[in-house]
């Protein structure tokens, strides 16, 4: 009896231990903030970013929210993202610090400027990170006729190529 529950035990720690959990999500694929609040501020206005780095949901850890204020309303996109370029303009290709991770972005992705250099930031955080090009360029889809809204892709084999469609 012992030893059934020894071994019991044992499988659930390997099991924990070699990953077998919720499934993780490539850089793109929609993510749930856990500090997001969904407020609205009727007195923002353009784009904001929030940066979440302890994601679990993400193979990055980084779930990133761009909220888009307008006159009519905001637009919230929660996506998994990952630093493209740090704030020293060091891209994957030539960063030369190995223990900085940045990535590269997949396609139909840009890099953008999220975060500058400011005063309190964790240098590892500030820089570019990857996203879905119609989220850095809400434009793209607003110039459908009827406008479209940007949404995530339903193959989950490219999960970062968000389209604009009609609502």
């Amino acid at each position: 009896m012992k030893r059934q529950m020894l071994r019991a035990v044992w499988l659930l720690l390997a099991c924990g231990f070699t990953g077998i959990t919720c499934a993780e999500e490539m850089v793109g694929a929609p993510c749930v903030p856990e500090t997001d609040k969904g407020t609205y501020n009727k007195n923002l206005e353009g784009a904001t970013t929030s940066i979440e780095t302890r994601s679990v949901q993400c193979e990055t850890r980084v779930c990133l929210t761009r909220t888009v204020f307008e006159s009519n309303g905001q637009q919230k996109f929660s996506f998994c993202s990952c630093r493209c370029k740090d704030s020293e303009g060091h891209t994957y290709q030539s960063n030369p610090d190995k223990y900085d991770y940045l990535c590269e972005c997949p396609p139909d992705t840009v890099c953008l400027d999220v975060l500058s250099a400011i005063e309190g930031a964790p240098e590892k955080v500030t820089g570019s990170y990857c996203m879905p090009n119609c989220i850095a360029s809400p434009s793209v889809c607003d110039s459908a006729t009827p406008p479209e809204v940007c949404t995530p892709s339903k193959d989950s084999t490219e999960p970062w190529k968000w389209t604009c469609e009609t609502p």
